[in-house]
């Protein structure tokens, strides 16, 4: 099973925004890494990219050979004529869902703002692809690393081919203070310690977050999926 993860930070504006970037970054690498979160190897596994160019997004063909991709986008961004836009750098801003990959099984992951914006920005084409999301009683031993990789892998080799996407927010919202990525993250951890005998998907996680996260702000931030797919996220302990 050929499998990575992929962070894209985009351009933080102040250096305390560029520590709670890293900060949630390194949250969800630990997760990744972690048993839970399907025991990805750190140094072969595992890409981290702050505020590339274009041109370093585009040569990033190896992750074309790869079964399962999952792509995390965090940094600022809106909504401009119904598309979600991302700040890659200070000067450069792209549509995210332009970054494709030929993998068959995709999972991204958008924290980030979606804002509608009505004055004219110069975004970057990545490439000629319209971006896809504009349509789309005994006690047991926990499990060992080997096990939960090959538990998590075996759910990936059955899910469907596809993409899906996982938006911190809906359109015209911000996304406050990462609780989107945040809550996802503790509803895994809730999961994989407290239940048994069962890997949560993507999908089954993202409700649970919507709910919390919209609670939290008192119904600003509403999480939204597109895509029908799903992939596995967590595995329980046991």
């Amino acid at each position: 099973m050929e499998k990575k993860v992929l962070f894209i930070k985009g351009y933080s504006k102040t250096p305390t925004e560029l520590i709670n970037d890293r900060k949630i970054i390194q949250l969800y690498i630990d997760f990744f890494t972690s048993n839970a979160g399907g025991a990805f190897d750190f140094d072969s596994e595992i890409i981290i990219l702050e505020e590339p160019d274009i041109e370093t997004l585009n040569n990033l063909t190896m992750l074309n050979n790869q079964d399962y991709l999952i792509v995390v986008l965090i940094g600022h961004g809106a909504n401009k004529d119904g598309i979600q836009i991302f700040q890659l750098q200070e000067h450069t801003i792209i549509n995210p869902g332009q970054i494709q990959y030929s993998c068959p099984k995709q999972l991204h992951i958008i924290e980030s703002c979606r804002d509608i914006i009505d004055f004219e920005l110069d975004i970057k084409r990545i490439n000629r692809l319209v971006p896809k999301y504009a349509y789309g009683g005994t006690v047991k031993a926990p499990l060992t690393r080997e096990e939960s990789a090959q538990l998590f892998n075996s759910a990936i080799e059955n899910a469907d081919e596809g993409t899906l996407y996982l938006f911190a927010c809906d359109i015209d919202e911000s996304a406050h203070n990462f609780f989107f990525l945040q809550v996802m993250i503790d509803i895994a951890i809730y999961a994989h310690e407290y239940f048994r005998n069962s890997i949560y998907s993507a999908g089954n996680i993202f409700e649970q977050a919507k709910s919390q996260v919209n609670i939290l702000t008192k119904g600003a931030q509403t999480p939204t999926r597109i895509g029908i797919n799903d992939f596995p996220f967590v595995i329980t302990i046991i």
